[in-house]
């Protein structure tokens, strides 16, 4: 005879009223085996019931201490399988019941940013058509050109709204900034530069990822192939991860020191992909003897 049990995350799981023991864990990629079950001293683990639900598709893996005996795969999103035994599934004496995952879904969502505000830079706020810089890059550029009489100069500074709505469910693998932009002079006089920028909250200080400049005529041109940088590290190093996630913000800063009309430096977004992984939800029904 079955009953209905709602766990700890308010997933319903049926189980045996003969089990009178669960075992429940929370976890991400589990390359290697991870103990879940340890019975007492000269006994052993009778597995009746096992119930998976994950975020995003994984297979998750029970072992009778080295040896697999049952790999339960969820296809995701959100979903769950359960496995019951007709009889109950009985490790070895002392043996612990391990787990690990494989063929892990990796997600990568790319966002472009929601808000585009100008700053000077060196007392200048000489950038054009700044909203072109927010959303996805699409042709449409925010533009700096250099001046007959003045140096001009910008800084971009970019918002995004990048929490998922599930984030407390997911594991971040990996977070790359994608900037998509282009410096072109035709006149060589002075230094035209881009300076890329990226801080983890309106308060922190600004992190300089790279400074791109010309002093000869010629173009670097990044609108199709962005300049990229994986700035993971930095995310999980943070007590919050996620916290990072939601407040981060970009920065690029143009700059035209020689004075002549004729070049342009050119922004169309800066992106921001996020690649994850799932936390998956495993309970386990059984008893020991």
């Amino acid at each position: 005879m079955k009953q209905l049990l709602q766990t700890s995350n308010a997933i319903p799981v049926a189980i045996e009223k003969s089990s009178p023991m669960i075992k429940y864990d929370r976890f991400g990629v589990l390359p290697t085996r991870q103990s879940l079950w340890t019975p007492e001293t000269g006994k052993s683990v009778c597995l009746t019931a096992a119930q998976v639900s994950a975020p995003l598709a994984a297979s998750i893996i029970l072992s009778d201490g080295n040896d697999d005996f049952l790999s339960l795969r969820a296809t995701g999103p959100f979903s769950t399988v359960s496995q019951n035994f007709p009889s109950p599934y009985q490790l070895k004496t002392n043996n612990t019941l391990m787990v690990r995952t494989s063929d892990e879904q990796i997600d990568c969502q790319t966002s472009g940013a929601v808000t585009a505000t100008q700053t000077a830079y060196n007392g200048r706020t000489d950038f054009t058509n700044v909203n072109n810089a927010v959303g996805l890059h699409n042709g449409s550029v925010a533009s700096l050109a250099s001046a007959l009489l003045t140096q001009t100069g910008g800084n971009i500074v970019l918002g995004y709204s990048l929490l998922p709505a599930l984030a407390a469910y997911l594991d971040i693998e990996q977070v790359v900034i994608k900037f998509y932009c282009r410096l072109n002079l035709t006149l060589a006089v002075g230094i035209s530069s881009m300076i890329l920028n990226w801080r983890s909250n309106p308060q922190a200080a600004w992190t300089q990822l790279d400074q791109i400049s010309l002093s000869i005529i010629g173009t670097l041109n990044y609108l199709t192939n962005p300049v990229e940088f994986d700035i993971t590290a930095a995310v999980l190093g943070a007590a919050n991860p996620w916290d990072v996630i939601t407040t981060l913000q970009t920065s690029f800063i143009g700059s035209h020191t020689g004075l002549g009309i004729g070049n342009t430096i050119q922004l169309d977004a800066v992106e921001i992909e996020i690649c994850t992984t799932g936390q998956n939800q495993l309970t386990l029904f059984g008893y020991e003897v």
